[in-house]
Parts: C-alpha cells; structure tokens; sequence
C-alpha cells in the first residue's frame, strides 16, 4: 500500500481535504499521521474526486494520489537553506531601508548583491524574499528589474488576498439626484 510523503504538512492535508471534498469528519483535530491514513482510506473507497483547476492543478483521482505520494514540491528547502535565503533577504531589506547605500550592508559590491538577489528569487513563496526582491526592483541602479519565481498556488493565493483586500477598502461612490437632508 502506498504511503502520503512525510514532507506534506498537517496544514496541507487539511487543505487537500477541503479542496477535494472528502468525507473526513473532525479531520482537524487528528495528527497528521492519522490523516494521512484516513485520507489514503478515503481515497481507496471512492471513484472520481473534483477536479481542482485553483490550487494544485489536479484533475483526477490518480494525479492526486501521485502528488501525495511525491514529496511537497514548496518544501524543497532545507531548514539551513531557508536560514541562508531569510538573512540573505534581510540584508537586501536592509540594504534598501538604508537609501541603498552599500557601505550599511554586508555586501561586497553592487554586482556581489545583484548575484545573490538573483538567488534567492527563486524562492518568491517565502514573504521576506517577495519583499526584498520588491524593494531591490525600485533601487535605481538596478538596470534591469529582477524576477521573481513563486508557485501558481501561491501567486493564487496571493491574488485572492489582493482581492479580499480591494472588497474591504471605503471606495468613494458618487449618487446623483436630490436628496432632502432634515434636522432635528
């Protein structure tokens, strides 16, 4: 029998829940070793799942067993390698807050900097690199701006956020005709 890969989260697998409608009850309060057995139970006993065209891009009951089965592709860093890219971006925030002047920083040149802001943007699902690598596009010695990698699921997420966002916000409607304003 095949067995969920470790590097998927509790938070994950709750989401994978929700997303494909499985009939797991109180599935937030089990360990995620219980639901990972509970899901691939789930999965043995029925058919056809939704297709999910938002997040994980899955279409069929296979696709979703093999991405189980396969290691969480936003867990590709380990903890020392996330470490690195965190101070790395923080150094380019750093950098950045300062007027980017080179000398409040850690780095050696402009081109050392440009090199390792090159690095870690490939890690654009991680907040601080999203930010650093923003706040490094607006240096006016950057010739040309840098790109940042993320995952379709984030770049999702971070669109519905943005979207959530605009719905809140007071936005100015103008009603013409007359009104009768009366005081007491």
């Amino acid at each position: 029998m095949e067995k969920i890969d470790k590097s998927h989260s509790k938070k994950t697998l709750c989401e994978i829940i929700e997303i494909f409608d499985l009939k797991i009850a109180d599935y937030i309060n089990m360990n995620k070793k219980e639901l990972s057995k509970t899901i691939l139970y789930e999965l043995s006993k029925i058919e056809t799942i939704k297709e999910d065209n938002d997040y994980y891009f899955i279409r069929d009951k296979s696709e979703l067993m093999e991405y189980l089965i396969q290691p969480d592709p936003s867990k590709s860093l380990t903890v020392k390698e996330k470490d690195e890219v965190m101070n790395l971006a923080k150094f380019i925030i750093i950098y950045c807050n300062n007027d980017f002047f080179l000398s409040t920083s850690p780095f050696l040149d402009h081109d050392d900097m440009i090199k390792k802001a090159k690095y870690i943007s490939a890690y654009g699902d991680i907040p601080s690199v999203r930010k650093a690598i923003d706040k490094l596009n607006r240096d006016p010695k950057v010739k040309e701006p840098l790109e940042l990698f993320m995952t379709t699921k984030c770049k999702k997420k971070l669109e519905r956020k943005k979207r959530l966002i605009q719905k809140q916000k007071n936005i100015l409607t103008i009603k013409r005709g007359t009104f009768v304003v009366t005081f007491d």
